[in-house]
């Protein structure tokens, strides 16, 4: 800024100087004045510098604070897989007993047993008299019974009412009283009939404990040479068990 101010007032005093020496009357020149160099050095105005603001001091960085380092979570505990304990196995439900058959399916199984005890022992089973096959002597006929056609049939339908015992004896291997001919069952036609002896029949069920219950039949019997009267009675008792899964008798004949 005094730099600036300084500038008008040196031109000013030159200008003043070169006119008293070369100015005529009427024409002014104005040489131009010359300054020699060490004269021009001389009447520079000093350089005036500019002071510079001191720089800023830096100071030595503060530290920063710290900031502590995060702790490190813990890790999860360690999980030990524990096996999955083994359902034990459901006992199944017992199932419960089937109660035992009531009197008339006794008395049911009864008669059957008769019917079938008699094909042996007082009759035969129903023949086609129009089919007819020898072998040596006797003469057989076709048994006509829906569902007994073979010996292996009607074997199976025996052991559904009597023990293995009865069966054989009823149905012995090698016999003669009903024979398979080309698969086919063929009987011989013949029986004794029933006892004219023997009057009415009284059959009741006596239970004996679970399992096992006995058939009681009372039997009139008569004088056929007082006119059929009855003269007193039979008893017999057949027992009717439970075999395994089946029921049949274990002991029987016929009470006429």
């Amino acid at each position: 800024m005094k730099r600036n101010k300084l500038l008008p007032v040196l031109a000013a005093l030159l200008m003043l100087g070169g006119c008293t020496g070369s100015c005529t009357s009427g024409t002014q020149t104005v040489p131009v004045p010359t300054t020699p160099p060490s004269q021009r050095q001389d009447s520079a105005p000093p350089s005036v510098e500019t002071p510079q603001p001191p720089a800023p001091t830096q100071e030595p960085d503060e530290p920063l604070p710290e900031t502590p380092a995060p702790t490190p979570a813990p890790p999860p505990p360690a999980v030990t897989a524990v096996p999955a304990p083994t359902p034990s196995p459901t006992p199944a439900p017992t199932p419960e007993p089937e109660p035992d058959p009531d009197d008339e399916a006794v008395l049911a199984a009864y008669r059957q047993a008769v019917e079938a005890f008699g094909w042996f022992q007082m009759t035969h089973l129903p023949l086609d008299m129009e089919a007819q096959a020898s072998i040596g002597e006797l003469t057989y006929y076709r048994v006509d019974y829906p569902g007994l056609d073979t010996l292996t049939a009607l074997r199976g339908y025996l052991k559904n009412l009597f023990s293995d015992a009865l069966v054989d004896e009823l149905l012995p291997i090698g016999g003669t009283q009903y024979v398979e001919v080309e698969g086919v069952l063929y009987g011989i036609d013949g029986g004794r009939g029933s006892d004219i002896t023997k009057g009415t029949e009284t059959v009741q069920v006596l239970r004996d404990g679970p399992g096992r219950c006995t058939v009681r039949v009372e039997v009139e019997l008569l004088d056929p040479e007082q006119d059929f009267t009855p003269v007193g009675s039979a008893s017999y008792e057949f027992p009717y068990e439970k075999i395994g899964e089946q029921w049949i008798f274990t002991a029987f004949s016929l009470v006429r």
